[in-house]
């Protein structure tokens, strides 16, 4: 068996066609066909990989955010569940101490505000006897009021009725503390009620 089958043969070199062209043209032009072919081909396969890799990275990039997010929420949670305890003990222990040693600055700014909007009116208030001789020494001496103190047994010692001009105001301190106490239960209830997810 020989091995001219597969050597190239030049017995057609420089002959000239029918059509004008002669057969090396002929297969350069092929060549050039197919080369293009594989360029075009080549170019399409790597502009199509481009594409699903930066539709890849996108998607990626969007789950990294969301898992981000969902990390951020789900610690966020986490934080304010762990800090429940703390809280509410802060809240217990010292609202209620805070809150009365505030009852005399609290009447004495209200004191002040009715001053200013009622200058020379009576004003009475009432409290609770054991609580009268802290009010006498928080309000302001300085206003242009009439202003009579006067202990009722009837009241808690976090609690003050003023009177004046006909209007009734009156500081509970009690109520106040029992509204923030609330106010952090429902806080921490919504929290733990939140789903996981973020």
């Amino acid at each position: 068996m020989t091995i001219s089958h597969l050597l190239e043969t030049f017995e057609d070199f420089g002959s000239v066609t029918a059509t004008g062209q002669s057969s090396d043209d002929k297969r350069t032009d092929h060549e050039l066909a197919v080369y293009e072919r594989g360029y075009k081909a080549g170019w399409d396969d790597a502009t199509t990989a481009a594409e699903k890799s930066s539709a890849a990275l996108s998607e990626h990039f969007a789950q990294n955010v969301s898992d981000l997010s969902f990390t951020y929420h789900e610690a966020y949670t986490a934080v304010l569940r762990s800090l429940e305890p703390l809280v509410r003990q802060l809240i217990e222990t010292t609202l209620p101490d805070l809150a009365i040693a505030g009852l005399g600055q609290t009447l004495a700014a209200e004191v002040t505000k009715i001053a200013r909007a009622h200058a020379g009116s009576q004003v009475t208030i009432n409290c609770h006897s054991s609580k009268r001789a802290m009010l006498q020494a928080a309000l302001p001496t300085d206003l242009s009021l009439d202003l009579s103190l006067l202990a009722d047994a009837s009241l808690s010692p976090d609690q003050v009725f003023m009177r004046f001009g006909g209007v009734e105001r009156e500081i509970d301190i009690t109520r106040f503390a029992t509204q923030s106490k609330n106010l952090i239960h429902n806080f921490f209830e919504d929290i733990k009620r939140e789903p996981n997810n973020g």
